[in-house]
């Protein structure tokens, strides 16, 4: 089973440079991260989602 650390090594990310590395996951988390709380927030106020969209 691989780890988290080989994906990275064996991906074009694990060329970059460890500042750049890392600056990159973290990018990549928060972006994950932003879109699954914005779609928790439409799944749980769909009224309110609907309303200002007008679906």
């Amino acid at each position: 089973m691989k780890t988290i650390n080989t994906i990275i090594k064996d991906s074009a990310v694990g060329t970059l440079n460890i500042f750049y590395k890392y600056a990159v996951i973290c990018l990549f988390s928060g972006i994950v991260i932003t879109a699954i709380s914005l779609l928790t927030f439409m799944l749980t106020n769909m009224s309110y989602v609907s309303a200002s969209f007008n679906f």
